[in-house]
């Protein structure tokens, strides 16, 4: 089958051998599957040298392990299909909850895949989290399997087959998961590509810093406390529930740091999204809404913006502020579909007169928020002081 569209987004091979979870590791094959909600990701089947098998998976530059096993407790396909984001689940002795919902299709396989994976072939699945530990449990007509997995030390992988580690911007321009690769069409992706490089060439020149010579500060951790999950209370106008929460690593030209975000609904059923520390060195508050006109543009427009162009929301001009890569670190209660751990998007802020439009994308849609700042007082009395992470 060719892999027109499915390149692989990292130097890892079939057929590469190497030093891994001491003791020799075969890549055997590769599968590329994406979701029903265009989330795609690689699959690399490993056999070991004692005779097992293991899964490394690649999303959004980051490496997974994934190991099958057979479940203490008997979940049945109908018991796993009930569940739903926020629901606990046994695995393995420990309490997991369920933190994703959906269904995936293979879309591409060379060499070997594993016993039931054929391109075509789909799956429901959700995802579980209980602390460290991963899980995914799958499951296709009467059929479930149970895997238990574990994020890899960065550049863990790439020094067990002797591979160079990939930096940020070769993570973004890869192709496959989380990377523009899969945003264009043959015909358009080095186009894009190119639109995509002077953006932030351009911003770099701007920051006027030099990639090559200046050394990147320290990575900023989020505030050590956070707002506590179902907090009730007034903001701007609306009574607000706070009813989901997620860390995020920003990644900008200046550099790296971690911010809370909290998904808010209002009496009315609304929802709004509220950051604590939408740049690098900027710690108010940011309270936004969808943008009541709905901004239409593609994946590939919305990478084309570079800093200090104008960008229209409505009647509105804004001035492009900053360009980053968003990566969710953790998430806890109800989150907007497709928000979940390791899930990487692509965004900038802009400003108009007074107000700040945030927008993010990945490979399949844009979302665009307008905003306002608050100050810390305000969202304490709303909400209260916080609680410790």
């Amino acid at each position: 089958m060719s892999n027109a569209g499915y390149n692989n987004p990292t130097a890892l091979g079939v057929g590469h051998e190497g030093t891994l979870f001491a003791q020799n590791a075969k890549v055997v094959g590769r599968s590329v599957l994406e979701s029903a909600d265009g989330y795609r990701w690689d699959e690399y089947h490993l056999k070991l040298a004692d005779g097992t098998a293991t899964t490394l998976v690649y999303e959004s530059g980051i490496w997974k392990r994934y190991d099958l096993f057979d479940a203490d407790n008997a979940l049945s396909a109908s018991d796993a299909a009930a569940c739903g984001v926020g629901d606990q689940v046994t695995l393995r002795g420990d309490s997991a909850n369920v933190v994703f919902v959906g269904q995936s299709r293979v879309e591409f396989i060379e060499g070997k895949a594993p016993e039931g994976y054929r391109v075509g072939s789909e799956a429901h699945y959700f995802n579980a989290e209980a602390g460290s530990r991963l899980f995914v449990v799958s499951w296709t007509g009467g059929e479930v399997e149970f895997y238990e997995g574990q994020n890899l030390p960065r550049g863990e992988v790439e020094s067990a087959f002797g591979l160079p580690e990939p930096s940020l911007l070769a993570r973004i321009f890869s192709g496959g998961s989380g990377g523009l690769d899969s945003w264009f069409d043959d015909n358009s992706r080095l186009l894009g590509t190119i639109l995509v490089v002077c953006a932030v060439m351009a911003f770099v020149c701007y920051q006027g810093r030099s990639p090559t010579t200046a050394k990147p500060p320290p990575q900023v951790p989020a505030p050590a406390l956070r707002l506590p999950g179902k907090a009730q209370g007034d903001l701007a106008g609306h009574h607000y529930v706070v009813a989901g929460h997620r860390l995020d690593e920003i990644a900008e030209m200046q550099g790296t740091f971690d911010r809370h975000e909290y998904e808010l609904v209002d009496e009315q059923g609304g929802h709004a999204l509220l950051i604590q520390g939408l740049a690098m060195d900027a710690r108010q508050w940011y309270l936004f809404r969808p943008a009541s006109d709905p901004v239409k543009i593609r994946p590939d427009q919305a990478a084309a913006f570079k800093h200090g162009a104008f960008f229209v929301v409505g009647d509105r001009q804004a001035i492009v502020q900053t360009l980053f890569q968003c990566r969710t670190i953790g998430s806890d209660g109800a989150l907007t579909p497709g928000v979940r751990t390791g899930a990487v998007c692509y965004g900038f802020t802009a400003q108009t007169k007074d107000e700040w439009v945030l927008a993010r994308w990945n490979e399949t849609a844009v979302e665009i928020q307008v905003g306002s700042v608050l100050s810390d007082q305000e969202v304490r009395q709303a909400f209260g002081p916080g609680v410790s992470k």
